[in-house]
């Protein structure tokens, strides 16, 4: 069984790539919610959610999604990543916010602001959130 990492992106795009380097380095597919709304869930033991935040809130295509397929997501390997404007407990507390909202207990945040990247210009924290999976 496979990885699936689905996302919703918004003006940005860092979501976008950071779903991108992700599934190339995990060998995933990647479904942006923007073109593809009905994903077959069946075939992938580990999903990956990745959203933008706007006013505090993850983006709606996302949030539908889950409301749409939380009977199809039961029993799999559910994570989220969280591609935000702060930093330390600023973006700790938005993670768990947001993480409580959608029903994921596996999350993490990124930020792009004075943080070291890789070789690739992804914050390193995405390869060390792509280890532990």
């Amino acid at each position: 069984m496979g990885t699936a990492i689905i996302y919703a992106t918004g003006f940005t795009k860092n979501t976008k790539g950071i779903a991108d380097y992700m599934a190339r380095e995990l060998k995933a597919d990647v479904f942006n919610l923007k073109q593809i709304t009905k994903i077959n869930l069946t075939d992938f033991d580990d999903v990956i959610f990745g959203t933008g935040v706007h006013a505090g809130k993850p983006y709606k295509p996302l949030v539908q999604f889950l409301d749409a397929n939380r009977d199809a997501l039961k029993g799999k390997n559910l994570h989220l990543f969280i591609v935000c404007m702060y930093n330390g407990e600023k973006g700790d507390a938005q993670r768990d916010k947001i993480a409580e909202e959608l029903g994921i207990q596996d999350a993490v945040y990124f930020n792009n602001k004075g943080c070291e990247m890789n070789e690739a210009g992804i914050p390193v924290a995405v390869d060390e959130f792509i280890a532990r999976i």
